[in-house]
């Protein structure tokens, strides 16, 4: 899974080959030292559990994100009173999304972010 903003960072595939080309390339009489060694696969092994964490919070995202679509389309057909920048009442006619910024459309004209909402009737 590709991440925004990592292409070039280095990932666990690319530690694994380094070590292993260290590994390879160390030199017989005087080998690198066990705790050395113990550092840089406990260094791996943190670098993977980075990823999985990673990955799996990029997924709760996508899910929050979903939840939250699904709730803020129950808003359409309520009465709401908003303040914020317009203050006014109308009914919700539809939902709109910008830069992940939730808005919601009263009475067909106006535009609300739903973060401005008083009251829901």
């Amino acid at each position: 899974m590709d991440i925004p903003g990592t292409q070039n960072l280095l990932g666990k595939d690319d530690f694994m080959r380094l070590f292993v080309t260290q590994m390879q390339y160390q030199n017989p009489l005087n080998p690198m030292d066990n705790t050395e060694f113990a550092t840089q696969l406990a260094q791996f092994s943190s670098l993977e559990q980075l990823t999985n964490i990673s990955g799996q919070m990029q997924d709760l995202l996508v899910f929050q994100n979903s939840l939250h679509n699904t709730l803020t389309s129950s808003f359409i057909g309520r009465n709401v009173k908003y303040g914020g920048d317009q203050e006014g009442a109308g009914t919700v006619t539809g939902i709109s999304f910008d830069n992940d910024v939730t808005y919601l459309i009263v009475d067909g004209n106006t535009k609300i972010r739903l973060s401005d909402i008083k009251e829901i009737g």
